[in-house]
C-alpha cells in the first residue's frame, strides 16, 4: 500500500514540475487579460498541487484519500459557483454605486447576504464531513494547510497581476531596480 502512495506521490510531483512551468506565461501574454480557457487551466494545475500538497501535510493513506478527495472536490464547485455569484454581485454594487442607481442596492445586498449565508452552510457541510474522515490531528493540520495554502494562492495571484499590469518588479520595463 505505501508503494502505491509512494507512486501517486511521485506522479503528483511530476505534475507540480509541469504545473510550475505552465503556470509561466511568455512575456506577449502580460499585457492581455487571461482567457477562460486559461484561468481554467491554471485552477486545474492548482487543484492538483493542492490535493499533492494536502496528501503530504495530512500524511494520508490511499483509503482515506480516496474517501476525502471527492467531498472536497464536491464542495469546491459548490463553493466556486456561490463566490462567481458574490464577485458578480459585488460588480453590480459597485457599477450601482458609481451610477448613483440606488434603487437596486437593497435586492444586491439580500443576494449577496443569501450568498454568504449559503457559502457558511457550505462550509459547515463540508467539515461535518471531513471530521467522519480525518482524525483530530489531520482535521488540525487540515485547517492550517487550508489557511497556508489559500493564502499562497492569493499571493501568487497578486503577484501574477502585479506583473500582468507591470508593477511587479520582473514587469518593470526601463526602470532600474533599487538596491
Amino acid at each position: 500500500m505505501k508503494k502505491e502512495v509512494l507512486k501517486i506521490l511521485l506522479v503528483l510531483s511530476i505534475l507540480c514540475v509541469f504545473t510550475a512551468q505552465g503556470l509561466a506565461e511568455p512575456q506577449e501574454y502580460l499585457d492581455q487579460p487571461p482567457k477562460k480557457e486559461q484561468r481554467d487551466r491554471v485552477r486545474q494545475r492548482i487543484e492538483t498541487l493542492k490535493m499533492w500538497k494536502l496528501t503530504r501535510a495530512l500524511d494520508i493513506d490511499e483509503a482515506t484519500s480516496a474517501k476525502l478527495f471527492p467531498i472536497l472536490n464536491r464542495y469546491d464547485k459548490k463553493k466556486a459557483e456561490i463566490h462567481n455569484n458574490l464577485k458578480e454581485g459585488m460588480r453590480e454594487l459597485k457599477q450601482s454605486l458609481r451610477e448613483n442607481r440606488t434603487e437596486g442596492l437593497q435586492n444586491t445586498l439580500a443576494m449577496l447576504e443569501e450568498n454568504h449565508k449559503a457559502l457558511k452552510g457550505i462550509n459547515d457541510e463540508e467539515w461535518t464531513e471531513m471530521k467522519k474522515i480525518l482524525t483530530v490531528e489531520q482535521q488540525a493540520k487540515f485547517i492550517i494547510f487550508r489557511h497556508e495554502f489559500d493564502r499562497e494562492v492569493r499571493k501568487l495571484v497578486a503577484d501574477a497581476k502585479e506583473r500582468r499590469h507591470g508593477r511587479g518588479s520582473k514587469g518593470r520595463v526601463g526602470r532600474p531596480q533599487e538596491k
